[in-house]
């Protein structure tokens, strides 16, 4: 039986995992998921491929409160971050898109962990800062068998992390449905990697090749799955994954 053993999401991208118990997954997948980013001082994206040291701060956002937590402990929370000026930028998929800068005390403590000046921003409509589907997952057993001993599983910044499965399971559902918990997802395509995963989700460090190790596993640079929400619902720890059939979405 594959199970549900990780939920994983941050409001902020690029910024350290925050685990659930559950997720209410609608639409757009889980609340908030990557609402906000982060940018340089000419306003280009800065995500964990480029900078590893975003991922020694956590965020928490609610919908009203955005909290940050900063590696030398220090805690900065305020209410909902106002509008200000429009930028455009390319996104991670190389497509354009434009957002907003945000106006708040959080780009000091980042400017100062990242080592530059920074501003955090967002996107202009609520799809957050993903790039064409809204929940990802993989199973245990498909990062097992990139031999590169234990791996934490946060260096895929997956929104799933499955157990109970063989490796590369995951692949053989594309183009069906797949129900958790009262959620029910259209597993659309592979998930494309970058030298994001190369980096210790814990330090921000390279120290593992991971897109070598998937090429020698799997003849290419992917691993897990993305999927599109079709029926809203809530997924939690424990849950069993099961097939429904073709999607029709």
């Amino acid at each position: 039986m594959i199970t549900v053993s990780r939920l994983l999401h941050s409001p902020v991208k690029g910024l350290e995992l925050v685990e659930y118990p559950s997720l209410e997954l609608g639409p757009l997948g889980a609340p908030f998921d990557r609402r906000f980013f982060v940018v340089n001082a000419a306003g280009e994206l800065m995500g964990s491929w480029s900078h590893g040291r975003l991922c020694l701060t956590r965020a928490e956002y609610d919908g009203t409160t955005l909290t940050m937590h900063f590696p030398d402990g220090s805690v900065v929370s305020a209410p909902d971050p106002s509008i200000g000026e429009a930028i455009d930028l390319i996104w991670d998929s190389d497509e354009p898109a434009t957002a907003h800068l945000v106006d708040g005390p959080w780009a000091a403590g980042l400017s100062e962990v990242l080592g530059e000046p920074v501003r955090l921003a967002r996107v202009n409509d609520a799809t957050g800062g993903w790039s064409a589907h809204a929940v990802s997952l993989i199973d245990v057993a498909s990062i097992a068998a990139l031999q590169q001993g234990p791996l934490d599983d946060r260096r895929f910044r997956m929104t799933m992390t499955l157990s109970g499965g063989t490796a590369f399971e995951e692949d053989t559902w594309l183009g069906q449905d797949i129900a958790i918990g009262s959620a029910v997802l259209a597993v659309r395509t592979a998930c494309e990697r970058c030298v994001a995963t190369t980096r210790d989700p814990r330090t921000g460090e390279r120290d593992v090749n991971t897109l070598r190790a998937m090429k020698a596993a799997r003849g290419a640079p992917n691993l897990g799955v993305y999927c599109d929400v079709v029926t809203p619902g809530r997924v939690s720890l424990g849950d069993e994954v099961r097939l429904v059939g073709l999607s029709q979405n």
